[in-house]
């Protein structure tokens, strides 16, 4: 009678195979903290992914004049500024100025032909004594627009600017802006109509006063950080703190994990196996710094 016996595995096969360890209750206390690491990865990137897709949507979200005007003036009305009305000539040269940016791809105050804010404002027939101007796109809803605007002292200043009484926006859809997909282009422009034609100003982010009428050295765009619209503007330092914070994570992680790493793993799983929730919170920070220190939109 013949007898068959099954080939005993080598330890390569067991290891090609991950039988090489025994599932034992110790074992695998030791590695299941992997696991909610890996998903918090995973869904992190997930997040980050659907939140910056987002941006794309922007043509389905409240970019109307009323929903830009009425944050605008809760805005001004939390420091008992005067509300601003709408002004159809205001509005058509913020419209105009919206269009020609996405038409002609540029992101700045002046186009590449020459023309200023102020050539679309007189343009439009607005006669005005005091007028500024505000640029955003890549935000998803104009709560958010003006939040990324409140978030800097200069585009803040011509929001909450008492002179000011009129105000139109613009909005615009770009297929391919900037070389970043399609983006919503949102342009505020502000004005004090002209009560006698003389000290005519024109303000426009971080302006620089030259003989005559006043001129302007633009700012570099700005990036507005998702923790800084979650925050609601209110905390300017939040994304610099996150970021610190997330960055101390990462750099515990590395040098527990990252020295001598065979001897730094093992002594990292037995440590895990007593202290499985430190690493995971070490991990969810540092997913967490990333996913919301990325750029929501940008102002100019």
């Amino acid at each position: 009678m013949a007898v068959a016996t099954r080939p005993k595995k080598n330890i390569h096969t067991k290891k090609s195979q991950a039988k090489h360890h025994r599932h034992s209750k110790p074992y695998l206390k030791a590695y299941w903290p992997y696991l909610p690491m890996l998903m918090i990865v995973v869904v992190g990137l997930m997040i980050n992914s659907l939140w910056s897709n987002a941006s794309v949507l922007g043509v389905k979200t409240d970019f109307t004049s009323t929903a830009l005007l009425n944050e605008t003036n809760t805005s001004r009305a939390s420091e008992q500024e005067p509300a601003l009305t709408i002004d159809p000539q205001l509005t058509a040269a913020a419209q105009a100025k919206a269009n020609d940016m996405a038409q002609h791809n540029y992101w700045s105050h002046n186009s590449p032909q020459g023309k200023t804010p102020w050539t679309f404002i007189e343009a439009s027939g607005y006669q005005y004594q005091a007028a500024g101007e505000n640029l955003a796109y890549g935000f998803t809803s104009a709560n958010d627009t003006v939040i990324g605007w409140m978030n800097s002292t200069e585009h803040r200043a011509n929001i909450m600017n008492a002179s000011y009484q009129n105000v139109g926006f613009g909005v615009a859809q770009a297929a391919d802006y900037q070389g970043k997909g399609p983006q919503t282009i949102v342009v505020a422009e502000y004005g004090q109509p002209v009560a006698a034609v003389a000290n005519i100003t024109f303000t426009v982010p971080n302006p620089t006063a030259v003989a005559g009428a006043q001129k302007t050295t633009e700012l570099s765009a700005k990036p507005v950080s998702r923790i800084q619209l979650l925050t609601g503007g209110q905390a300017a330092w939040s994304a610099l703190a996150l970021s610190a914070l997330a960055g101390a994570a990462l750099m515990l992680f590395v040098l527990r994990h990252g020295f001598r790493i065979r001897r730094t793993i093992s002594r990292g799983e037995a440590f895990i196996a007593h202290h499985p929730y430190l690493d995971i919170a070490i991990v969810f920070i540092i997913v967490a710094g990333f996913v919301l220190t990325r750029s929501s939109g940008i102002i100019r």
